[in-house]
């Protein structure tokens, strides 16, 4: 999942126990995706600004101390630990 504080965080689905976390350029749009090479599984999820960010004022009346990133647009590809990886 992400936020506006430009963070993606990834969590055990079971426990809820936080496993990692990395603040990126801007905030998530879209959806990410998983995809593997061989035996190893990699994350791909697109940040930036634009016409598909959340532009009405539901987020700020939800979370009023988060603020929009501007700008920023990336892809960011992230390689899963080997015990996340499928086998």
């Amino acid at each position: 999942m992400g936020d506006w504080d430009r963070y993606i965080r990834g969590y055990n689905i079971e426990t809820g126990e936080l496993l990692w976390q990395k603040r990126l350029s801007s905030s998530i749009q879209g959806f990410p995706i998983t995809y593997a090479v061989g035996a190893r599984q990699y994350l791909a999820v697109r940040v930036g600004t634009g016409s598909g960010t959340w532009a009405t004022t539901i987020p700020y009346l939800l979370t009023p101390e988060k603020h929009r990133p501007q700008g920023g647009n990336a892809l960011f590809v992230f390689a899963l630990p080997p015990e996340a990886s499928p086998e």
